[in-house]
């Protein structure tokens, strides 16, 4: 499985050169849901890229947001780093993409919080604000 994740950005990346699927749109932000498991509280986060969101002893960071649009299917797809600490000590550290359509074929893995990709955001939110919804 490893093995598996570790293709994904490879393909992904010869796929937006080579641009298979159609038209794929370079955005300036996401905006991505984070559950706390531990109490079911739910928030929306507007991220613009390459800013840092520090939440329960775990940093995000999303370097790019695209979407991907084609007949068949648009999807939006990020790509982030993720870094949980347990006692000051990295605990789970990931990088790599994580789509809308498809919330766990390859998402960061943390014991409080879930992670989703909600949507790309065509304008810049210059600052990291939480969202309504």
């Amino acid at each position: 499985m490893k093995n598996i994740n570790n293709l994904i950005p490879i393909i992904l990346v010869l796929l937006f050169k080579i641009d298979v699927f159609g038209q794929s749109l370079e955005y300036q932000g996401a905006k991505i849901r984070i559950l706390n498991k531990d109490t079911t509280e739910k928030s929306f986060y507007l991220l613009p890229l390459s800013q840092t969101l520090e939440i329960n002893n775990t940093i995000i960071v999303i370097h790019r947001c695209v979407k991907l649009n084609s007949k068949e299917r648009q999807d939006d797809i990020a790509l982030i780093s993720h870094k949980s600490f347990f006692d000051n000590k990295l605990k789970n550290n990931f990088f790599g993409w994580i789509f809308k359509s498809s919330h766990y074929m390859n998402s960061p893995h943390n014991s409080s919080l879930d992670i989703r990709l909600h949507s790309c955001l065509e304008e810049d939110p210059i600052f990291l604000k939480k969202s309504e919804d």
